[in-house]
């Protein structure tokens, strides 16, 4: 990130996480990498993700300072209202009412530290019929219907998506609520609470796809998920290849890299939406002929031939791949790989054309 002489955009913005496991850890870590100085609070038996999952407890606390608190406790109680004096964020993840139970109601603290930002991520909201329920990525994924479009097309839905999607998205909801909190508080100077629920970030998540089912007046599963020429196949070589030849120009191309321009001459082909409707018939074709090559040949042959294709590489395949190593960098005093944000932030030097409010005469 190129800053103006070393300086990062949360600078000076101090953060406060009571939360566990993966969402409000990796929001917090962001924020870090951001600049934010952030102190973890933990319970005194630590976080449990670092015995479930110690490569990712690595990567979501790098950079921050850990404190352990009982806060069931008047010592622990009184020692986060001291890190609360000085501090610009609060993020919490307990289901709801805890915080209140604990001695923190959301008055008490807005009355005590009026430029405070609460951000609460949880389950399913602050209120409504499922607000106590207890939840897991894979509840809020259900009731979210990201789900219901899982696995294979006429399959049941598979709950290994691969990466926890519902608690990947509150976090980025969450981290991009704290950003729009602070700016709102440049401009009233005071705080503001902000809930995150898990289940409503999933559902956010789904939109586009639910835009689709309900345009086309909620077609089946099968129907909904059935793409041409947009699948992963299996190589010769036991690897796998991802295709996603949807345009036309794509499709021609593609064909005539397999050698099999006769199916540019099909009717039922000519269109994007009349290969979806034979979707199963052309991709069942199409994983004949990438099963008669090596992954990486046939890699080399639609890379020269400007087509949306690639290996499907494996965590361990990434790091040795000569684009997207560029990303990764280790977790001091770990193993653990983490990945830089994936922006950039060129920030130009002040200029005589330039005002506080970032406007350019």
């Amino acid at each position: 990130m190129t800053t103006i002489d070393g300086a990062q955009p949360l600078d000076g913005v101090r953060v406060v996480d009571l939360s566990l496991l993966i969402p409000g850890p990796w929001a917090t870590s962001m924020l870090a990498d951001l600049g934010a100085d952030v102190v973890h609070v933990q319970p005194p038996g630590g976080d449990p993700l670092q015995d479930m999952m110690p490569g990712a407890y690595r990567v979501v606390g790098r950079g921050k300072r850990v404190v352990r608190l009982d806060l069931k406790s008047d010592e622990g109680r009184g020692r986060l209202l001291d890190l609360l004096r000085d501090c610009d964020v609060l993020v919490e993840g307990f289901r709801p009412g805890t915080l209140q139970r604990l001695g923190f109601s959301l008055d008490q603290m807005m009355a005590s530290f009026p430029r405070l930002i609460v951000c609460s991520l949880n389950g399913y909201g602050s209120d409504g019929a499922y607000r106590d329920r207890p939840g897991h990525d894979l509840n809020y994924l259900a009731a979210s219907g990201l789900l219901s479009v899982s696995g294979e097309p006429s399959g049941r839905p598979y709950p290994g998506g691969g990466a926890p999607l519902a608690d990947l998205a509150g976090s980025l909801f969450a981290t991009q609520g704290i950003l729009a909190a602070l700016l709102l508080r440049q401009q009233t100077g005071v705080g503001s609470r902000l809930v995150v629920p898990l289940a409503a970030a999933a559902l956010k998540l789904s939109e586009p796809r639910m835009a689709e089912y309900d345009e086309r007046g909620g077609p089946a599963k099968a129907e909904l998920m059935s793409r041409a020429a947009y699948d992963v196949f299996q190589c010769r070589d036991g690897s796998w290849l991802a295709v996603a030849c949807m345009e036309d120009r794509f499709w021609r191309g593609l064909c005539q890299v397999l050698g099999r321009e006769d199916w540019l001459e099909r009717e039922e082909y000519s269109s994007y939406g009349g290969r979806c409707r034979h979707a199963e018939r052309l991709n069942g074709g199409l994983a004949d002929e990438f099963a008669r090559a090596d992954r990486d040949e046939w890699v080399d042959r639609c890379v020269a031939a400007d087509l949306p294709v690639n290996a499907v590489l494996d965590f361990a395949e990434i790091s040795d791949d000569v684009h997207m190593r560029r990303w990764l960098d280790r977790v001091p005093n770990g193993g653990a790989r983490s990945v830089r944000l994936p922006y950039t932030l060129l920030a130009a030097r002040p200029t005589p054309t330039t005002h506080d409010s970032g406007r350019n005469r």
